[in-house]
């Protein structure tokens, strides 16, 4: 490796951790803004007090996402695209994202994406080629597609451990004698985390006047978990036929713990092949993309020969079957 390589190299990882801790210090600040505007409910703000840096760039952000957002509204396959990003949506919280917003911030990620490429190259003094934009584009376009399924994946596993002890505490409060309003709101002040949420919701909506078999159902919908299915169902059965609810609740609470037991056990088992499966499948990514940054030329044989292009067929055909067929393996072995 030459000395101009060695330095482009060195730009580059500068640039890739540049943008790192520039996605980093974006969210710390966002956490922070939201952390900010639960205690201005407490507070008295000055009525002269100026927007920080971030605010600017959060406002600009938002304007530029509603008006690239009303422009893709008039086209109807991208407005039959952004349904899927309904259950995305937190209709509870002021202000949240509409299903557009987030096909407009998807590309909004991708264009940023092509424009670190066209500096990176600029920088190296390389010509820029028609597959690194299309990979660039991609990348942009799915990395919000990414976060989304990551953060309800662990939205839903946060929910899961917070579970049990929300029975437990509703279980002793029934044995306490308490209503099942007085017992919301117990749950809703003794945990924490997404399911705090929840039970807020659900007494917010008991305030209402909404039933309980309705407000339970709405519960269960929005969680989408198996206790949550069996809750729903026991509470609407004993308030049609009635019943012993605290016998009812003491069995949920026993078969959700010995689910729980089962399930951490499982999870235990295939912790190794899981770490196993997924070095496996990055390897071979992260070595394709140090040979590309050391040589751009390296892959260049796989493009523009027809035999190439062959083997490059039948490896991306390995590759995906392998990931599919070991994906299966691990499933079964969970269940």
């Amino acid at each position: 490796m030459s000395f101009y390589d060695s330095i482009r190299l060195i730009i580059n990882v500068v640039l890739v951790l540049i943008v790192i801790i520039v996605i980093i210090w974006f969210f710390l600040e966002l956490r922070r803004e939201k952390l900010n505007k639960r205690l201005n409910n407490y507070t008295i703000n000055s009525k002269s007090e100026q927007n920080s840096f971030f605010d600017l760039i959060q406002n600009s952000y938002i304007k530029w996402r509603s008006m690239i957002s009303s422009k893709l509204k008039k086209s109807k396959s991208l407005v039959n695209y952004s349904q899927r990003y309904e259950k995305f949506i937190d209709k509870n919280k002021p202000g949240a994202m509409d299903k557009m917003d987030y096909v407009s911030t998807k590309y909004i990620l991708s264009f940023l994406a092509i424009i670190i490429l066209i500096i990176s190259d600029v920088i190296q003094n390389r010509e820029l080629t028609f597959l690194q934009i299309i990979v660039a584009f991609s990348l942009g376009f799915f990395s919000l597609d990414v976060f989304l399924i990551s953060r309800k994946r662990y939205v839903k596993y946060l929910m899961e451990n917070d579970l049990l002890k929300a029975i437990t505490i509703m279980n002793n409060s029934f044995k306490s004698g308490r209503s099942i309003y007085e017992t919301i709101h117990i749950v809703a002040t003794e945990i924490d985390g997404p399911l705090k949420e929840e039970f807020i919701l659900m007494e917010r909506d008991l305030d209402y006047g909404l039933e309980i078999e309705t407000v339970f159902q709405r519960f269960n919908r929005r969680v989408n978990l198996k206790e949550v299915g069996y809750i729903t169902t026991s509470l609407t059965i004993l308030n049609k036929t009635g019943g012993n609810i605290v016998a009812v609740f003491s069995s949920i609470e026993k078969t959700v713990f010995n689910n729980k037991k089962l399930q951490d056990e499982l999870r235990n088992l295939s912790a190794a092949s899981k770490a196993l499966y997924r070095l496996l499948v990055f390897i071979p990514l992260v070595f394709v993309l140090i040979i590309y940054i050391l040589d751009p030329t390296y892959f260049m044989p796989l493009f523009n020969t027809t035999l190439g292009l062959i083997i490059l067929s039948i490896i991306i055909t390995i590759y995906i079957t392998y990931i599919i067929v070991v994906k299966k393996i691990i499933k079964l072995k969970e269940y």
